[in-house]
């Protein structure tokens, strides 16, 4: 598999941010995760670079790991090429051409490492069991593994097993093209923004309950606390993605709830310090705040230079939806004051 990379053209494209794209092309051979490690080595690209994919399969195994490498370098995924045209390269911005294409059998696993993942128009999508075609037992036995590590790797890249039994219904020499519809609901295509995940964690002074969801504007996650010494707390951690100054600056942080229905402000009792890739915002809040957002239908934070800017940072309303009872039940938790 060939790989290439291109980054901002011109001073106003570095200026306002995008314009990186690798491009992934040709047949996946042993090795290639490899060759794409030392390649993202070379050029070092920025997190939430989108990798155009455009290949009629090959190794599995290499495939998974490019999978892999895609998704700890928190790239997103699309299929086709997408090229510089530079019709007028004296414009501030290089116009690109997007070519569709196809993204088959092995390389349907590599495109499941996108932290988004997109199917452009024109472009498809094709998949197949994946054996070995030699049925002496060695290539019997292998086969058998690797059908436990595909297995393994799409559970681990957050879709369900039915995408591996679409797979398994369809011979080894042939394709079967599966449709946007289709593909949405299996989750292998996102779009610019991912289905919020839901989870609780229990400790022995303190309980939360945590949301996350991706997007284009950066992962978010929102946490519903409850703890025996502080009570309820309310915790943000926002990508920053390069807007550390605004985060730590603008004088204007809310939670907001029902979508922007209900805010919360927080601005005066809030903490804000860089946690990693994220920039974190806590504030203690009262039971009626931490009621009003265990039963709300979707809560996140908002973070503006002014009450009438119309433009924020942070994380717009996460659904509740197959949370409520996780959320609800940390409340209650809070209210009878005894976490055990």
């Amino acid at each position: 598999m060939n790989f290439e990379y291109s980054e901002p053209q011109t001073a106003a494209e570095g200026f306002f941010g995008g314009f990186f794209h690798i491009s992934a092309f040709g047949r996946i051979e042993e090795g290639d995760d490899e060759k794409f490690k030392k390649f993202l080595e070379r050029v070092t690209p920025p997190p939430r670079t989108l990798v155009y994919i455009n290949s009629g399969g090959g190794h599995v195994e290499a495939a998974i790991a490019i999978g892999r490498l895609i998704r700890q370098a928190w790239f997103s995924t699309s299929i086709g090429t997408y090229i510089l045209d530079p019709q007028q390269p004296e414009d501030l911005i290089i116009p690109r051409r997007r070519i569709a294409g196809n993204c088959i059998s092995a390389a349907t696993l590599m495109f499941l490492g996108g932290r988004l993942r997109y199917l452009p128009d024109g472009s498809k999508f094709g998949v197949h069991q994946f054996s070995f075609k030699n049925p002496i037992p060695e290539s019997i036995e292998r086969s058998q593994r690797l059908s436990a590590t595909i297995a393994a790797y799409i559970v681990e890249m957050g879709i369900p097993p039915a995408f591996l039994e679409l797979s398994a219904s369809t011979r080894g020499d042939q394709v079967q093209f599966v449709d946007e519809e289709q593909l949405k609901k299996l989750k292998v295509i996102t779009g610019g923004m991912t289905e919020p995940t839901w989870a609780v964690e229990l400790h022995a002074e303190a309980m939360w309950v945590r949301g996350e969801r991706d997007s284009l504007w950066g992962h978010g996650k929102v946490i519903l606390v409850y703890s025996k010494t502080d009570g309820f707390a309310f915790v943000a951690l926002v990508e920053t993605m390069g807007r550390h100054d605004e985060l730590m600056n603008f004088p204007l942080v809310e939670i907001i709830a029902n979508e922007e229905e209900i805010r919360i402000d927080i601005t005066s009792r809030c903490f804000r310090a860089p946690s990693g890739i994220y920039t974190m915002f806590s504030a203690n809040i009262s039971n009626n705040e931490a009621h009003i957002l265990a039963n709300s239908k979707s809560f996140g934070i908002q973070i503006r230079g002014s009450a009438q800017a119309e433009i924020f940072l942070g994380i717009s309303a996460i659904s509740t939806e197959g949370a409520e009872g996780k959320l609800q039940g940390l409340y209650k938790i809070g209210g009878s004051g005894n976490l055990f």
